[in-house]
C-alpha cells in the first residue's frame, strides 16, 4: 500500500519540480529514473521487536501539466501497478499481492489525481488530489520539493486502515512512510 501511494505521490512531486517550464507544459515521469519507496514497522509472529521494512514499486505511469505562470493551473495525474511492489523477498511480496493487503487481482491499480496546485511561500509545491487504494479515494496532501528543472522529492505519511488495510495492526504499523524521488520528461507533442 505504501508502495503505491509513494508511486502516486512520487507523480504529484513532478509538479514542483518545472519551475522553468514554459505555461502548460507537459511531462511524463520518467521510471527508469524515478522511484517510490516506502517504509514500515513490522513485528513478524513470535518476534520480541518489530523492525523496519523497505520497499518499492517498479510500475508507474503518469503525467504532469506545468503551468510555470500559474501555479493553480497545474495538474497531476499519476497511475501505480499494485502488483509491482518489491520489498526483496519473495514471499512477502507474494503476500502483500494477496487478499491480505493489495487485493491486486480486484484492486491491479493504485492512482492520484490532483485536485489543487499551489506554490508556497518557500518556493515549493502544495498539492492536493485524490488518492485511490483498494477501490477507496480519499484526500491527500502533499508538499514537493523541487531539485532541479524536471527533478524532485516529497515524503508523506497514509494510514493502511483508511484504505480499508487493517492485517496484522498494529504488529504491522498503520502509518506507511512514502518518498517519491521522480525524474520528469517533455511529452511528446
Amino acid at each position: 500500500m505504501m508502495k503505491k501511494l509513494n508511486l502516486i505521490l512520487g507523480t504529484v512531486g513532478l509538479v514542483a519540480c518545472f519551475g522553468s517550464a514554459q505555461a502548460a507544459d507537459s511531462y511524463t515521469i520518467d521510471e527508469e529514473k524515478s522511484e517510490i519507496t516506502f517504509k514500515i514497522m513490522n513485528k513478524p509472529p513470535n518476534a520480541t521487536e518489530a523492525s523496519e521494512v523497505d520497499g518499492k514499486f517498479t510500475k508507474f505511469s503518469g503525467t504532469v501539466k506545468f503551468d510555470a505562470a500559474d501555479a493553480s493551473k497545474s495538474s497531476v495525474e499519476v497511475e501505480v501497478e499494485t502488483k509491482s511492489v518489491d520489498t526483496g523477498n519473495t514471499k512477502r511480496d507474494d503476500h502483500l499481492r494477496n487478499q491480505d493487503f493489495f487485493k491486486v487481482k480486484e484492486h491491479s491499480k493504485m492512482t492520484f489525481k490532483s485536485t489543487k496546485v499551489k506554490k508556497n511561500d518557500d518556493g515549493d509545491y502544495e498539492v492536493d488530489g485524490d488518492f485511490t487504494l483498494l477501490g477507496k479515494t480519499k484526500s491527500i496532501s502533499i508538499v514537493l520539493k523541487k531539485d532541479g528543472d524536471a527533478t524532485g522529492t516529497t515524503s508523506f505519511q497514509i494510514k493502511r486502515s483508511d484504505y480499508g488495510m487493517k492485517y496484522r495492526i498494529p504488529d504491522t504499523a498503520d502509518e506507511v512512510d512514502v518518498t517519491i524521488k521522480f525524474v520528469g520528461k517533455k511529452a511528446k507533442k
